[in-house]
């Protein structure tokens, strides 16, 4: 009988405990403040190219520098806000909550007979302070 791996996703939810607030948070207030080092880089980034090539023949590579630059740095910022908004979430979320936590790619095993859509749906693991409490894959 033939049998085929297929892709499936994985939900990863957390029940929520003040350890998950803390860890969770703590890594989201880096990575903030790793995007906003970036986006300050890019703003000087962008003075620097407009005070070094002003007069320069070439104006429109300096400008589509300057968009390039622009655009990442917006982007930055973009990134910065939603961090900035997944902070507050954390912050509001109840003790013993469960909070859908991420998404992870496996694969599942499918072979002849199989239902396929009930197989290949997404199946789920629950944490509580990074250790398995339950798994769903029906």
């Amino acid at each position: 009988m033939s049998v085929l791996q297929i892709k499936q996703n994985i939900v990863v939810k957390v029940i929520v405990t003040e350890q998950f607030k803390n860890e969770y948070k703590a890594e989201l207030e880096r990575q903030l403040s790793s995007v906003e080092i970036k986006a300050k880089e890019f703003k000087s980034s962008l003075a620097r190219v407009v005070i070094e090539n002003a007069g320069v023949g070439n104006s429109s590579y300096i400008e589509s520098l300057k968009v390039r630059i622009e655009e990442e740095r917006m982007l930055q910022e973009a990134i910065a806000s939603e961090l900035r908004g997944r902070i507050k979430e954390v912050d509001s979320l109840a003790i013993d909550s469960v909070y859908p936590y991420t998404m992870l790619e496996g694969l599942v095993e499918v072979k002849e007979g199989d239902n396929l859509m009930r197989k290949a749906s997404a199946a789920e693991v629950v944490l509580k302070d990074g250790i398995v409490v339950s798994i769903k894959n029906d």
